[in-house]
């Protein structure tokens, strides 16, 4: 079990970054906190703790999405997304690209500084780059994605300059998304060959709005207060309580925390009724999911396609979204993008519920009933019989599917294990079929390499093992370097083309995004597309702004 840490720091505030995104130039004026009314005065926010451990709060250390984003209040990136989804200025008062989309050229802000009053330049950018894809954090998988960076100089300490191997349209979210690289005092981890085991007050040193006053891994409460000289201003938000509760809509009807979702379990229609009268409802596309994963290097017949898309038929995910969410989401896109992703496309095959169609295709790859027992054999006579790995947390989903897939004759039986062992067999590809929920299905589509491509190196539990399409291969890597937008699309939509016909990953359903918050505590409370962990009240940018207003455009 992991032990409780106590720190104590002195206090440090954030203002919000207001700026545009541009290709060729951006750059915004942060002498002034965004103007607003309601919600503007400082204040301590509560939110409710994840039921998950999210690890230790590094970079390097911290896991799932949760704990990712605990790790950003400490640590900045050189851009930040605001509402839209889009990154804005930060560490960066603004950036320009080369015409031909190679060249990046940022320019730091002069004030900023780590926590220990150490002042950051562009020396510790260069050095973060350097650790995380040549040294100690490539080996923690902290620069995956990212083979594309040509080379990273520091021509003065305010000015840090990018180059690419090729253009690529994903490069400011690859690098300054909400999990973008946070730049690292040289200072202090120069010397940390571990990153991932690297622990204590000294580790947590950034340069982010917040510091930690006290946390306690164990219940996976945070008590964050604000960085006094913070390089944009103290925070609206001076004091941020993570705190740990049984139900998040309970304590928010309790008055102990002061937003609250039910996050991917159902929220009974009464519970819904009553809360929408007390509290402001905020709704968004669902950027998390529930999927099945096939791993097909473990032979037949999860290697069939055939197969997989049986399995697909076999299930009925309509009745899932009915039964776990009373009708408040989707059955996933089977292209791997989330139904609110820009780049979804429409046109994919939808797989809805048809056993006699699941039955062909079992057929077709000579899994059969052979003793007329209600289950399907293998080809040599043997049972056939599924294991599909799940974490405790997704039982219920399992037996879902348990069910589903036993009314078209086959056998599944459920390993369920704690959240660490699930996510560790994910990452290892140590099952045959397995269940994983996890969010980012709003994320760029240069993210899917990563995940199903033959060829990566993702130590994530959420990468596909065993599945190998040379063509996926091929458009995958295009589109990625394609800055056309148009063509882009058209290759990104014959990337999830592929990836519907083959099924080497089926998403379950696709949750709405629902929260109640309390407006007369807080006026920043907003989804932010692409991060799905930061549901309404993670956002950095909204506790420094005290609203949630966009970043405006030069």
């Amino acid at each position: 079990m992991l032990s409780t840490r106590v720190l104590r720091f002195a206090a440090v505030a954030v203002a919000l970054a207001l700026g545009a995104s541009a290709c060729s130039s951006t750059s915004d004026d942060l002498s002034s906190p965004a103007p607003g009314g309601a919600g503007q005065e400082r204040v301590t926010l509560r939110t409710a703790a994840s039921t998950q451990s999210g690890g230790y709060p590094t970079p390097y250390a911290a896991i799932r999405g949760p704990g990712r984003l605990v790790s950003t209040y400490l640590f900045d990136t050189l851009a930040f997304p605001d509402v839209t989804g889009q990154p804005k200025p930060w560490l960066a008062k603004s950036w320009q690209s080369s015409p031909d989309g190679k060249t990046w050229t940022f320019q730091l802000r002069d004030n900023a500084k780590f926590h220990d009053g150490t002042p950051l330049t562009s020396d510790d950018v260069l050095f973060t780059f350097d650790y995380n894809t040549k040294g100690p954090g490539a080996q923690a998988g902290a620069a995956q994605g990212v083979d594309y960076l040509e080379s990273v100089t520091a021509p003065d300490p305010l000015t840090v300059v990018i180059t690419l191997k090729n253009a690529r349209p994903s490069f400011l979210n690859d690098i300054a998304g909400t999990f973008g690289f946070a730049i690292m005092p040289k200072h202090i981890w120069s010397g940390v060959t571990d990153p991932a085991k690297f622990q204590g007050a000294t580790a947590l040193v950034g340069s982010g709005p917040y510091k930690l006053e006290n946390f306690d891994l164990t219940t996976n409460s945070f008590n964050f207060v604000a960085n006094e000289e913070f390089y944009l201003g103290p925070a609206n938000v001076r004091q941020l309580q993570i705190v740990p509760v049984a139900d998040a809509l309970l304590a928010l009807e309790r008055g102990e925390v002061d937003a609250a979702s039910a996050g991917n379990s159902l929220i009974p229609k009464v519970q819904y009724e009553a809360l929408s009268k007390r509290y402001k409802v905020l709704t968004a596309p669902g950027e998390f999911n529930l999927a099945l994963f096939f791993n097909a290097g473990k032979g037949f017949p999860y290697n069939e396609v055939a197969f997989r898309q049986g399995v697909a038929y076999g299930l009925d995910r309509k009745d899932m979204v009915q039964r776990l969410l009373d009708g408040r989401g989707v059955p996933g896109p089977a292209g791997a993008l989330g139904p609110g992703n820009e780049f979804l496309n429409k046109s994919l095959p939808e797989y809805p519920l048809d056993k006699q169609k699941a039955a062909e295709l079992f057929d077709k790859v000579n899994l059969r009933d052979r003793n007329n027992d209600g289950v399907r054999d293998k080809p040599d006579g043997t049972p056939f019989k599924i294991p599909l790995s799940v974490s405790s947390s997704d039982v219920q989903q399992a037996q879902l599917v348990q069910e589903y897939l036993r009314a078209v004759g086959l056998d599944v039986e459920i390993s369920a294990v704690d959240q660490q062992t699930s996510d560790a067999r994910g990452s290892k590809g140590d099952y045959e079929m397995a269940i994983q929920h996890y969010g980012g299905l709003s994320a760029d589509p240069s993210s899917l390499i990563t995940t199903f491509s033959a060829n990566t190196k993702s130590t994530s539990f959420t990468r596909v093992h065993g599945y190998d399409n040379p063509m996926f291969e091929k458009v995958a890597r295009e589109q990625a370097s394609t800055v056309d937008v148009a063509k882009r699309r058209e290759l990104i939509n014959q990337m999830q083309a592929i990836l519907a016909e083959d099924l080497p990953r089926i998403s379950l359903y696709v949750p709405e995004q629902v929260s109640f918050v309390d407006e007369k505590k807080f006026g920043g409370f907003a989804y932010t597309p692409g991060c799905p962990p930061c549901g309404v009240t993670g956002n950095k940018r909204h506790m420094v702004a005290g609203n949630a207003a966009p970043a405006p455009a030069n």
